[in-house]
């Protein structure tokens, strides 16, 4: 009798000890995932150009020279999973003399290339890069304006099937008119690998 109540007490003990294992496995699980979605790295996707967006740039003009930027939270690399589909990136223009943009807004537009070298995805799988850019790659007009500033959303999905790898984009604004004015600038696009829960 004796015997048989130490084997239901070590029966209880192994279901307890299983079902507390199981549950710090899932929490675990559960912070790792946390962890990965507060600390991660990869830029933030911008669906619109609203007016955080635009203060973003404004404070990114006000604390460099350029004339250009990419708003990528103080970054130059979008960081962006396999198989995502549309990822914003917003960038910003200002000419060095506002009456650049002329009375229409349109004299300011960019083209967007896609830098073919050995090591970049180009040459990696993703063939038609340029063709992954869904909002336009020669000579795109601004979709918003200031008096000062152009702002543009370029758009670009990722297909699933590439390896990791880094693209780099050069961007040539052209404004033509009156002051002429042409500044370049580049990005880069960083394709990470799709994880277990994204």
């Amino acid at each position: 009798m004796k015997f048989k109540k130490n084997k239901t007490g070590a029966m209880e003990m192994s279901v307890g000890t299983i079902v507390t294992i199981v549950l710090l496995m899932a929490a675990l699980v559960l912070g790792l995932v946390l962890t990965g979605n507060i600390f991660q790295t990869s830029s933030e996707n911008v669906q619109i150009i609203d007016d955080q967006v635009k203060n973003q740039i404004i404070d990114l003009f006000g604390s460099s020279d350029d004339n250009f930027i990419v708003s990528l939270g103080g970054q130059s690399t979008a960081k962006i999973k396999q198989g995502t589909e549309n990822f914003g990136i917003p960038i910003g223009f200002s000419p060095t003399n506002p009456l650049a943009w002329g009375t229409s807004k349109t004299n300011c537009k960019y083209t967007l290339t896609a830098i073919n070298q050995p090591n970049y995805c180009i040459n990696k799988g993703w063939s038609n890069v340029i063709n992954s850019v869904q909002t336009g790659v020669n000579n795109v007009v601004f979709e918003n304006t200031d008096t000062t500033n152009g702002y543009s959303l370029i758009k670009i999905s990722v297909p699933e099937n590439i390896p990791p790898c880094l693209q780099r984009f050069s961007i040539k604004i052209m404004c033509t008119g009156y002051p002429d004015e042409t500044v370049t600038g580049s990005f880069d696009v960083e394709v990470t690998k799709k994880g277990l829960f994204s």
